[in-house]
């Protein structure tokens, strides 16, 4: 399982959540990085007591990414069918 938390445009936080392969889940709404930070921790909490280990998805960024700045990117990205 791995996270990643993500500025919105809107000034708030969101955290998504990825189960392998191919299942995502978004929290959005934090008020501060802080806060998602800390739901993160309790979801580690929860993963742990299952055996199941909750990872950054992307570890070069380790604080939050700015979702405007990763949907340019994507908009840009070359996809399967190029």
């Amino acid at each position: 399982m791995s996270y990643q938390i993500f500025d919105m445009p809107d000034g708030r936080f969101a955290v998504t959540v990825t189960i392998e392969p191919d299942k995502t889940m978004v929290r959005a709404g934090f008020a501060a990085q802080s806060e998602a930070e800390a739901w993160v921790e309790g979801l580690r909490d929860i993963m742990a007591a299952l055996g199941a280990p909750v990872s950054l998805a992307v570890p070069e960024y380790p604080g939050s990414l700015p979702l405007d700045d990763v949907l340019a990117f994507l908009r840009k990205a070359p996809t399967e069918a190029d």
